[in-house]
């Protein structure tokens, strides 16, 4: 991702001001994505202390206050300029995350905003930094990681607004008409969620309609449409599916493409078998929240194990707790750590696509939780945050577990976090446990057939017959 730089290189030696700041910790000392730590771990020299355990860099006692850890006072040259922060390289500008959206602001405190201005080049310089982020590589990864970037308008008498933006802005407009239609009926499958849509905004560009009395949501991809879950109302409209298939056989020009996805069992009888074939693409296992949270019986002899190996182990050195904004980070980096060791030990291509795709959606899920209304989990093991979890409510006896991320190296931990979480206070008032499919992956479905799920829920995609 190439920003771009309005200040010459020389411009910004003259100064001598950047990287330098009056306190120990502030708003203004760079803070990191997970992108910029995992490069700048690559970066810098082999046991330099540089970070601290939070999103910052270190920042070192010098003469003039404070300097970042990387900063050479000799020449005041950045030692991993090309590795730099994101936040450092696009200043003079700042990315601030407010509430609803985004902004970008000028720091007033550099004097190159002012040499900017004096050549009249501050426009031009405007139009290439707006032009950057109205990319859609960009715009994603500024929603993928909005919990890395400060709220910067609590600076407004060092500041200007430059402009303002939202990535994710017509997904959330449409927010509430989806979560009304989806109330309408009794959703049992995982998927029947706006959570769902919204994670896989970077891999669909979705298109929400009212077609023959229901909201029908149609997902493309360059290659073509599909309608993402059957026709939404309280019953499924037959001449709303009727007219979703003519739409989609346009678009697509027939074509395999041609199909709804996320049809539940109990939903097939809407659709005319003399027009439409049902195929099963899964199932998803369902648990008895009670059964997991309790781990009575022969059953479930070896996760209860598993479970009181962890917390003998661990004991007093574990914390399970609520995620906060401020664990974005530690929990970007888990997954990445969790996914190059779940790439060494399985070699299923389908699995792999899909534990890679899913880096992107842990991100942006973890960055809008709270937005997304989700119940997020964490442990900490010896201070260090070692496994994350999140879920929603699916209806109303039923909680679906969307992510379950743990640390591999630590003996017990996975077992533990799905324990937990249905002896959460926060699942009490749920009968059931949805957990979502097995994607395909004999050993995934193994691990799942272990806890004892109450039933199976089958998931079909309903295609022409002809």
């Amino acid at each position: 991702m190439q920003i771009p730089q309005v200040l010459t290189s020389q411009q910004c030696s003259a100064c001598r001001g950047c990287c330098l700041f009056r306190a120990p910790a502030g708003d203004w000392s760079p803070r990191l994505t997970p992108d910029d730590a995992a490069e700048l771990m690559k970066a810098a020299p082999p046991g330099e202390a540089w970070q601290d355990g939070t999103d910052r860099i270190v920042l070192m006692p010098c003469a003039d206050g404070q300097a970042c850890a990387f900063l050479d006072r000799k020449d005041h040259l950045c030692r991993v300029y090309p590795s730099r922060p994101f936040e450092c390289g696009l200043y003079p500008f700042l990315l601030s995350s407010e509430k609803g959206g985004f902004k970008v602001y000028a720091h007033l405190s550099c004097p190159g905003i002012d040499l900017l201005r004096a050549a009249g080049t501050w426009e031009s310089a405007v139009a290439k930094i707006r032009a950057f982020f109205m990319d859609a590589d960009v715009r994603s990864f500024v929603h993928r990681h909005a919990a890395s970037f400060p709220d910067y308008a609590l600076s407004q008498d060092e500041i200007e607004e430059v402009f303002a933006f939202d990535p994710g802005g017509a997904l959330w407009a449409e927010k509430p008409r989806i979560e009304a239609a989806l109330a309408t009926g009794p959703r049992r499958l995982s998927s029947l969620a706006f959570v769902n849509m919204f994670a896989w905004q970077d891999f669909f560009k979705f298109n929400v309609e009212e077609i023959e009395g229901a909201l029908c949501v149609f997902a493309s991809q360059p290659v073509g449409t599909f309608l993402y879950w059957p026709p939404l109302s309280r019953e499924i409209p037959a001449v709303a599916v009727d007219a979703c298939f003519e739409r989609m056989r346009e678009i697509n020009h027939g074509g395999s493409l041609t199909r709804i996805e996320n049809v539940a069992e109990e939903e097939l009888g809407a659709f005319d078998a003399r027009k439409y074939r049902a195929r099963l693409r899964g199932h998803e296992y369902v648990y008895r929240r009670a059964d997991v949270a309790a781990l009575r019986g022969n059953g479930h002899k070896s996760r209860r194990g598993e479970v009181n190996a962890f917390e003998r182990v661990h004991a007093g050195a574990y914390t399970w707790r609520p995620y906060g904004g401020d664990d974005f980070n530690a929990c970007a980096i888990l997954f990445d750590r969790w996914l190059d060791g779940r790439f060494q030990k399985h070699d299923n291509e389908t699995y792999r696509q899909m534990l890679a795709e899913n880096r992107g959606v842990h991100r942006l899920v973890l960055a809008h939780a709270g937005r997304l209304g989700l119940v997020g989990r964490v442990v900490e093991v010896d201070g260090w945050v070692a496994a994350y979890t999140f879920g929603y409510r699916l209806n109303a006896d039923t909680f679906c577990v969307l992510f379950e991320v743990a640390d591999l190296s630590v003996k017990g931990l996975a077992a533990f976090v799905f324990n937990r979480f249905c002896r959460d206070e926060a699942l009490s008032g749920f009968t059931w446990v949805n957990a979502m499919d097995d994607f395909a992956a004999e050993h995934l479905a193994q691990a799942k057939r272990t806890w004892r799920p109450a039933r199976l829920q089958a998931v079909y995609a309903v295609t022409l017959k002809d």
